[in-house]
């Protein structure tokens, strides 16, 4: 073995490094032991091949350096067998070989680099602080990989990355949230039957067609539901999605924050300026909503939509004679009594004052009209509290050829002023 002369600076990182010899002349074995031993952080040595794949499998050394020619099994074979078990390993052959078909093989097999017999202390270090450093290299790169995927597992918000059209990453909140116990099991369809809805679309989330409908421009967003796994007792979560493409990387980044606070908060807010507050019922604002929704369904199914209008009769002398707090009572008493009666399908509420508005989908003037004459009878017969017997009228008006919602409740509230004016406690359709 030749002196060494000038050494590298990149021996440094030969220290954290864990090299092995397979040698099967004992001097040449036990001299690039010695010369390796001055640098490396452990030396360990075999043989033959076969003691070397061995020592390989028990201690996976960071570094291989083999003679070819040994008995039991070749250094090539012994290499050969290493890459199939770990590519990422340096293997160094140390031969006197010069002929095309060993190299052509050691291009095959994987081989980081060649020293030449007699062996060339400074060109071997060289070599080995080559290999060394794109081992620290690539394992920093696996530590920031490492911290980063740490980050990313720790943040409440759901993050997955997508290289090409398959799924590659999902941190642990977005597993942990879907019952999946790793990214192979979500990729099989395994986890606990969270449903996403997205953009009035429902998907298993391991379907990775739902991401074709994200928008990847900057600032758009959309919002995504999460019904919960059945018979889990939880409550559907709201999420906000984003995804930005990195084209040069051939990456997207797609994530999901968790606003179901803020839609609950929304969903409640939209419930109380729909709902009247002293009935509990709809509100203006909300029948005219449940109106608009009901008339278009029916054009769009050649269904047809009914509506019933009706009042307290002389409701201002209930509260002349007995205080409004007595006449709230009346309405409060009149929405619990008029909806036993309703159907499932019917929106009740009131419509302002002492007036109400039933909206009837799939609901006929004839069928409309029964209804109006049972809710008529039992409010005559019911006996209100502080205040006894009093009597509703009512209107009813069903759509035809070029009505439109205000249109249908004008006809209704005619055909009311009709029942108010032929003597009251009567219902009188148009």
């Amino acid at each position: 073995m030749t002196q060494r002369k000038n050494l590298p600076q990149g021996l440094r990182g030969l220290r954290t490094m864990h090299i092995l010899v397979a040698e099967d002349d004992r001097f040449a074995r036990e001299q690039l032991s010695l010369l390796l031993s001055r640098f490396a952080g452990r030396v360990s040595t075999a043989a033959d091949g076969m003691e070397g794949l061995d020592a390989f499998k028990y201690d996976r050394p960071d570094i291989v350096i083999t003679d070819i020619n040994m008995p039991r099994l070749s250094g090539l074979d012994m290499a050969q067998a290493i890459k199939a078990m770990d590519p990422s390993v340096p293997v160094i052959l140390v031969t006197a070989h010069s002929d095309a078909k060993f190299f052509l093989r050691s291009i095959d097999i994987g081989i980081d680099g060649y020293v030449i017999k007699p062996v060339d202390a400074d060109s071997l270090l060289k070599l080995l602080a080559k290999q060394a450093a794109v081992l620290l290299e690539a394992r920093a790169a696996e530590a920031r990989a490492g911290m980063f995927r740490f980050i990313l597992d720790i943040n409440p918000n759901f993050i997955l990355t997508l290289g090409g059209e398959s799924l590659d990453y999902v941190n642990r909140t977005f597993l942990d949230f879907l019952g999946a116990t790793d990214l192979a099991a979500l990729r099989g369809g395994h986890h606990a039957g969270r449903v996403l809805e997205l953009d009035g679309r429902a998907f298993d989330p391991a379907d990775l067609a739902w991401t074709k409908l994200l928008d990847q421009r900057e600032g758009r967003t959309h919002q995504a539901v999460f019904a919960p796994p059945p018979a889990s007792g939880e409550r559907e979560r709201t999420f906000l999605v984003s995804a930005v493409g990195f084209p040069e990387l051939d990456r997207t980044i797609i994530t999901f924050t968790d606003i179901t606070p803020l839609a609950e908060e929304r969903r409640i807010l939209r419930i109380r300026a729909a709902t009247d507050a002293l009935t509990g019922i709809a509100n203006r604002a909300g029948l005219a909503e449940a109106l608009e929704r009901e008339f278009h369904r029916g054009q769009r199914h050649a269904a047809t939509l009914s509506v019933i209008i009706f009042d307290i009769d002389h409701f201002k002398n209930v509260n002349d004679a007995y205080g409004h707090p007595a006449g709230d009572a009346v309405l409060a008493e009149l929405t619990r009594l008029v909806a036993t009666h309703v159907r499932d399908h019917d929106t009740f509420g009131r419509y302002g004052g002492e007036e109400f508005l039933i909206i009837a989908p799939q609901t006929g003037v004839a069928e409309a009209t029964l209804l109006a004459e049972r809710l008529r009878a039992d409010v005559a017969r019911h006996r209100f509290p502080a205040v006894g017997s009093l009597t509703c009228s009512f209107g009813i008006a069903a759509d035809g050829p070029g009505d439109n919602p205000d249109s249908l409740v004008a006809r209704a509230d005619a055909a009311l002023y009709d029942a108010k004016q032929g003597g009251r406690d009567r219902v009188v359709a148009r």
